[in-house]
């Protein structure tokens, strides 16, 4: 986390220099991406930051936990109980992390890119662990789901987090094979990836990944109790 310095600076040339890294890290993954690069574009000297973040992982950490906060505010009013079932909650993550990216390209473009980043040699311990604890939070929802009786009990819970997981990682990449996305453009002009037509294409795909993923979690259609 930054260094008590930083939050010293004036609110402008704070925002000023975490925008800058934003779109630097939207763009290049983690071991690519430059701190010389940003600085320079900034007009400040590189040793600065380093009075502001001990190393690059903490700046990069830091940029995390921004995005995630704000993404926070529109998705963590979702909430299960406020749904028949599963998947039209899930449905509606999606549709709120949409309004996310449409009114917060530069959060959400960093976040977009985390995929890519976990895949950089310097950050394969940590990306293990980051894997672990989202598999971990899929494991919860889904046991509840279980617990319900909506979800099929003949699996481990472990198992279909890891589906459910992979296949909703999936789903960007997917767009860009059927779809023709051109995220790179999008990011690149700080523009919002799913806005306009692009809105469409992912809660059509959303809605296409739910009708197979019904089927292999749903209790209706395996049930062994």
């Amino acid at each position: 986390m930054p260094k008590e310095t930083f939050y010293k600076l004036k609110t402008g040339k704070r925002k000023a220099i975490t925008n800058a890294f934003l779109r630097e890290f939207s763009i290049k993954i983690y071991d690519e991406a430059s701190i010389s690069n940003v600085v320079k574009s900034l007009g400040i000297a590189k040793g600065s930051i380093y009075q502001y973040f001990t190393d690059k992982l903490d700046l990069f950490l830091y940029l995390q936990t921004v995005c995630n906060e704000v993404k926070s505010t529109y998705v963590s009013n979702v909430k299960r109980a406020d749904y028949p079932d599963f998947w039209s909650y899930y449905r509606a993550l999606y549709e709120k992390g949409m309004d996310f990216d449409i009114n917060h390209p530069l959060e959400s473009n960093f976040l977009h890119n985390i995929n890519n980043h976990i895949n950089s040699p310097s950050l394969r311990d940590l990306s293990k662990e980051w894997k672990k604890q989202v598999i971990e939070w899929m494991s919860t929802m889904i046991q509840y789901e279980v617990d319900l009786g909506l979800f099929r009990n003949d699996m481990p819970v472990r198992s279909m987090a890891f589906l459910l997981f992979k296949t909703s990682t999936s789903i960007g990449e997917y767009m860009q094979t059927i779809f023709g996305l051109n995220t790179e453009k999008q990011i690149r002009n700080e523009k919002s990836i799913y806005a306009e037509k692009n809105g469409e294409f992912l809660m059509k795909t959303v809605d296409e990944y739910i009708f197979l993923l019904k089927n292999a979690f749903n209790k209706s259609n395996y049930d062994n109790s």
